[in-house]
């Protein structure tokens, strides 16, 4: 049915004992959405802001990608020791096999555990803005060495718990952007 003014009524309801409803439709006009027309410094200024948080936004989904499948696979190096020990003597490849076992796992993953670790404090650090940092610290070498452990177990449930803490920060980023006051988040930091 249509109505004045070009207006197309969609549907009409009568409530139980209440006055009959009708919601109308009718043609969207320009001025509606910018009364003082369009000005192209304007519309900058307004999609500034969401060109802004959808890179920042895909950057951190990346990165939160990158990181889960990283702390949370149970074969973390992708190098094998034992491809590159070619000699034909055995002790040299005993020597080789124990050199790079050791670069392995006492260099290399004690970095990348402190890496995990730092990124779960910087994220525990915004979520938890009026904790201790001793606490914050405490819950990170928790949160990460649950993953590791898990990541044994099965990688499935490791992933899960990889991605739960950095998703929770995007939540409630969000959810609520005013939670996020980088100021207050780094005071707990710059505290330790």
């Amino acid at each position: 049915m249509v109505g004045a003014a070009g207006e197309i009524v969609v549907d009409c309801r009568a409530s139980l004992g209440g006055p009959r409803k009708c919601w109308v439709l009718r043609p969207m006009d320009f001025n509606d959405i910018s009364p003082n027309g369009l000005d192209i410094t304007e519309a900058y200024k307004l999609l500034e802001p969401v060109v802004i948080h959808i890179v920042g936004m895909s950057v951190y989904a990346i990165f939160v990608f990158k990181f889960y499948q990283f702390v949370s696979s149970k074969h973390i190096f992708g190098f094998d020791v034992f491809k590159h020990e070619q000699s034909k003597l055995h002790s040299v490849c005993v020597l080789l096999h124990v050199v790079l076992y050791l670069g392995k796992y006492w260099i290399i993953f004690p970095v990348a555990a402190f890496f995990w670790f730092a990124t779960s404090t910087v994220l525990l650090s915004i979520l938890a803005q009026n904790r201790e940092f001793s606490e914050i610290l405490l819950v990170a070498m928790a949160v990460v060495g649950t993953i590791r452990i898990c990541a044994y177990f099965t990688e499935d449930l490791s992933w899960g718990l990889a991605k739960i803490l950095p998703l929770a920060v995007l939540g409630i980023f969000i959810i609520n952007i005013s939670f996020f006051d980088t100021l207050d988040s780094f005071d707990v930091l710059r505290r330790a």
